[in-house]
């Protein structure tokens, strides 16, 4: 065969041929990420400036252990939103704050940053998730983006250990659990809330529904689905006090009469994806403690407290 036809045959069989996979998915030369909007977005490097526009996104960046790459983030969580302040409320302010930290990828819940028009609309990453899952994909993802294996490794752990459990829990009696939020008069939960995912996932149900996702109920909505379990945020007792005063016939709620009442903290409240796994765990312990306390869920927990501390330090 002429040599020009073997380089045409050559050509033609380069051509037929994929792409490796690795042109995708290494993170030193490029990487393609899918963010909870359904938008793909393409990563030149692995991003070393960062900024969280929502609060849940530091409880991630601090399970993987990359919160140094994170320049700004909001105010919400602990010593770690102190130092890198973001004015995330303050819409005519928040521009300004993220050009002066030269972000090179933005995680934000807020749809405008969507918008063709908005500065950053190339570099924003949606962060939404609805559940523990959505959340360990995240996880997972950030450890390709940085090559991190280990942090990939501890979302795939985590994922199997929490499904597992879940589907314990979702085997046995579905309890049905009121949500005390501070209001005059007292409001409660409905399933619209972001907890009412976590409750579900822990073996529980919020049968309450609503226009919003925190709202007040008449007496006749509790009466026809009289709580098993009642949870109170920390620090806020006078809550069930309420509770009794405003609604009398609470008095004859299961969750009352065998004393079934829990204090959450309150940021399972405020923001409950800010840790969703261990915000998992103490549902659990709370709602079905047989499986909660039981030999499978403990190398879960142990596992959250010893790799997170790892890749903290």
């Amino acid at each position: 065969m002429p040599s020009f036809l073997r380089g045409i045959g050559l050509i033609a069989l380069l051509s037929c041929q994929r792409p490796p996979n690795w042109l995708d998915e290494a993170p030193l030369i490029g990487m393609r990420v899918k963010d909870d909007a359904g938008r793909i977005l393409y990563l030149k490097r692995p991003p070393t400036r960062v900024a969280l526009c929502t609060p849940e996104a530091i409880g991630l960046w601090s399970k993987a252990g990359l919160f140094s790459y994170v320049v700004a983030a909001c105010a919400g969580m602990g010593e770690e939103s102190r130092l890198f302040y973001l004015p995330c409320m303050d819409s005519l302010a928040l521009p300004d704050a993220l050009f002066r930290s030269k972000a090179e990828w933005i995680w934000t819940s807020h749809p405008s940053f969507l918008q063709r028009e908005h500065p950053f609309a190339h570099t924003s990453y949606v962060f939404s998730p609805r559940s523990t899952k959505d959340w360990l994909t995240h996880l997972g993802m950030l450890g390709k983006v940085y090559d991190i294996p280990s942090i990939s490794l501890l979302a795939d752990s985590l994922l199997h250990s929490i499904e597992l459990l879940s589907v314990s829990a979702r085997k046995g009696r579905r309890f049905r659990v009121l949500v005390l939020c501070p209001a005059d008069p007292v409001a409660f939960l409905t399933h619209h809330h972001p907890l009412a995912s976590l409750i579900d996932e822990a073996g529980g149900s919020i049968p309450y529904t609503g226009s919003l996702p925190i709202q007040t109920f008449p007496a006749e909505t509790l009466l026809h689905s009289p709580p098993d379990i009642l949870l109170v945020p920390e620090g806020a007792s006078e809550l069930l006090n309420d509770l009794l005063t405003q609604y009398p016939d609470a008095y004859t709620f299961p969750a009352v009469q065998y004393k079934r009442i829990f204090s959450i903290e309150k940021w399972m409240i405020e923001a409950p994806f800010t840790d969703p796994v261990r915000g998992f765990y103490t549902l659990l312990q709370i709602i079905h403690p047989e499986i909660g306390n039981s030999s499978l869920s403990q190398p879960a927990r142990n596992n959250v407290e010893n790799r997170t501390q790892k890749n903290t330090d």
